[in-house]
């Protein structure tokens, strides 16, 4: 029974039934101000994690701002994101969600090995976080926004949460060093534990240092500061890094690390902010009735991922439809010969080369069947690509290489890329290079679009597509700084997509099945020029 139950009126009454209904209130108010007095004195022993449940007051509350198909029977609450202890955990939530009190009561429990009283029957889950602790100095790390938001925020819930007797001479001010930026924690007069708060904001090499036994990101970091904080587990003996955020910045590479190609290796958990019986709705009202984009509302009340600019492909890509199982390889000769390879180039001197290639039956379906994306000279290209061609049986009609590959590059001693792929031993057949204009990247878009629309696009489930098909599922609007005034780019961000890039190219030219080898035809579209 846990020690807020057996304080419960009804028990009180059961030993004191002898009383009159006054003297009975005037225990029980007395018994529940002690309650609240040692809750307040040291609540990590008191913590209760929210369970997930939607009443009809959480309901109605969702009601006003989210659409019906929207509202979930159930979300995950804290005591679902406690029952995994391992690995890499997230836990996305919106405005007053509890996420960040999770990260806090997580890292406490791994750094003395002792859970609050209603998280006890999850303790054969933490049983090597209990032993650890016992045995070894533990090592803790919180990570911040910034400076500001690490002592407005952050280092007061750590404070309110820290358990007492683990603190020196019970008192914050005895434990927390305000120089450092470090709370050393202590056992039996002796020190057991460390945790050191930074920021996102400071330089990655900051983060190197002595290996961790435990990582916490309040709010999402930058990639190359989780890379950084990832190999800290090198020698550990468990790898235990909490992200605990609201996804503010739309779909970036965290929504690819919980929901994307690196989901099979991490678990999420979404909290909603109406679950929390201590969200002040008053302040969550005033929040949300600020916000005018709906898809921000979503992000904001259930910790959803969302493009907050605008997905490219929205719902006219669909997964279920659009992603099939492999087929080519299955086909005899004869078979094969009745598709044609078309391929797409972004040839790249020092980043990643991007290749795609796309298969065409007789009635102008088109199969994106294999991607490469790989670091490589030219040479080394033109002798992937051959091999890629032999092993698979592909037909070789023609292909298209970004127009910047056909310029002089200085810095090189004045190669040019498109000519070295074009010319020479293993020469990329039928290579063209696209041409600039501005509005181009959206106008293959389009046209990629009225395929996926007409059940004439498909994307083979291989691993080397997964990126493509990512980049389907994420591919955003790009936008001003201001568009409150300038209103909304219509220009897509495709910065990162070098795969997409390389099969758009395809679409800037009349396509045609044909059973022999013919001429290249001329350009349909032209790329896009960036202009300013």
């Amino acid at each position: 029974m846990r020690k807020r139950e057996a304080y419960s009126r009804d028990y009180t009454k059961k030993i004191f039934k002898g009383m009159s209904e006054d003297e009975l209130e005037a225990v029980i108010r007395e018994i529940e101000g002690r309650i609240e007095q040692m809750e307040g004195d040291d609540p990590y022993w008191w913590f209760e994690p929210t369970r997930g449940e939607i009443g009809e007051r959480e309901r109605e509350f969702l009601e006003r701002y989210l659409k019906p198909e929207d509202i979930p029977e159930k979300v995950d609450g804290q005591a679902d994101a406690f029952k995994q202890p391992r690995g890499i955990v997230g836990v996305s939530g919106g405005n007053q969600s509890g996420k960040s009190v999770f990260g806090a009561i997580r890292g406490y429990i791994r750094s003395v090995g002792e859970l609050p009283e209603a998280l006890s029957e999850y303790e054969e889950l933490y049983r090597m976080d209990i032993e650890r602790a016992r045995k070894k100095f533990i090592r803790g790390r919180v990570v911040g926004v910034d400076f500001k938001q690490l002592h407005n925020t952050v280092l007061p819930a750590w404070q309110r949460w820290a358990p007492r007797k683990y603190l020196k001479n019970g008192r914050w001010s005895d434990s927390f060093s305000a120089q450092h930026n470090r709370l050393t924690l202590w056992r039996g007069g002796k020190a057991c534990a460390q945790i050191e708060f930074m920021t996102n904001k400071m330089d990655v090499d900051t983060f190197q240092g002595p290996p961790l036994d435990w990582v916490v990101f309040d709010e999402e970091p930058r990639e190359d500061i989780y890379r950084e904080n990832l190999l800290r587990f090198t020698t550990s003996d468990s790898l235990d890094m909490d992200f605990c955020f609201t996804p503010t910045k739309g779909i970036t590479w965290t929504a690819d690390l919980f929901e994307g190609d690196g989901a099979d290796r991490t678990h999420l958990y979404k909290l909603c902010s109406i679950n929390n019986p201590k969200a002040n709705l008053d302040v969550l009202e005033a929040i949300l009735d600020e916000i005018t984009d709906y898809e921000e509302l979503k992000m904001r009340l259930l910790g959803e991922f969302v493009s907050l600019s605008g997905l490219v492909y929205g719902k006219a890509f669909d997964r279920k439809v659009h992603v099939i199982e492999p087929f080519f390889e299955k086909l005899n000769p004869a078979e094969k010969a009745d598709y044609l390879c078309l391929y797409g180039c972004d040839p790249h001197t020092v980043t990643e080369a991007a290749l795609v290639f796309v298969l065409v039956d007789r009635e102008l379906n088109f199969y994106v069947d294999r991607c490469y994306f790989r670091l490589v000279s030219t040479d080394e290209l033109k002798q992937d690509f051959h091999d890629i061609v032999s092993e698979a049986g592909y037909r070789v009609g023609w292909g298209v290489a970004d127009k910047s590959a056909d310029s002089n590059i200085i810095a090189f001693g004045g190669r040019n890329i498109f000519r070295e792929l074009k010319m020479g031993d293993n020469a990329l057949p039928g290579l063209r290079t696209s041409i600039k204009y501005e509005g181009s990247i959206k106008a293959g878009v389009d046209e990629i679009k009225k395929l996926l629309k007409a059940g004439r696009f498909f994307i083979v489930n291989r691993p080397e597509n997964k990126a493509l098909i990512r980049s389907f599922q994420t591919l955003q609007r790009d936008t001003y700084s201001n568009e409150d005034l300038k209103g909304k780019k219509d220009r897509i961000a495709e910065g990162r997509h070098h795969l997409h890039a390389a099969l758009r190219y395809i679409f800037q030219f009349p396509i045609n099945w044909y059973p022999e080898d013919l001429e290249a035809p001329e350009a349909l579209m032209i790329d896009e020029v960036v202009v300013g």
